[in-house]
């Protein structure tokens, strides 16, 4: 994976996993560890039958989809109203993970349309 892209994924992976880990007691570190693991799984599959392809971006869209609406609908609900750090890290994983799901839709699409050339 050529630069940026290679740091994109670090950040991707800080954001997710990392700090993840770090409030792995609450339900939604849980939750977005579990949709790491599925997404990891589905591209693990795409990468062994079509390698590096843009559908590999499939597996964020089946599982940071729901996450994404999921944690924003709560978020909105004012569920995190006085979570604090936790709360920033909310914001901040929304942010990635919606910025990630915008490329992988393109992506998707576009290999859907017929742009099936490695990246």
């Amino acid at each position: 994976m050529k630069f940026p892209w290679n740091l994109w994924v670090i950040v991707m992976a800080l954001v997710n996993m990392a700090v993840g880990f770090l409030y792995f007691t609450t339900l939604e570190a849980k939750l977005v560890l579990a949709a790491l693991m599925a997404s990891f799984m589905v591209m693990t599959f795409v990468f062994a039958r079509h390698g590096f392809v843009r559908l590999l971006g499939l597996g964020h869209v089946l599982f940071w989809t729901p996450l994404c609406l999921w944690l924003f609908a709560r978020l909105q609900s004012g569920y995190y109203e006085s979570a604090g750090d936790f709360k920033i890290w909310i914001y901040t994983l929304l942010a990635v993970n919606t910025a990630s799901l915008i490329i992988d839709y393109i992506d998707v699409v576009r290999y859907i349309k017929g742009d099936r050339t490695e990246v």
